[in-house]
């Protein structure tokens, strides 16, 4: 008589995803190691490995299924 539930939930069960976040689809943030012109580096710090200016954050987009 209820089989309606018994289908609403497998649909359910079978629309999980379990996803490895290691190797799906994931961004890498891409720091530019190239030389920049003197006059647009504004972080000179000798302590700063890392020059904020040309670091590349990327979007991502997480689809609805």
């Amino acid at each position: 008589m209820f089989h309606w539930k018994k289908k609403n939930e497998q649909k359910h069960v079978e629309e999980k995803h379990d996803y490895n976040l290691t190797f799906d689809n994931v961004a890498i943030p891409e720091v530019h190691t190239h030389k920049t012109h003197d006059e647009t580096t504004e972080n000179e710090s000798d302590d700063s490995s890392i020059n904020y200016d040309n670091l590349a954050i990327p979007e991502v987009h997480i689809r609805k299924k």
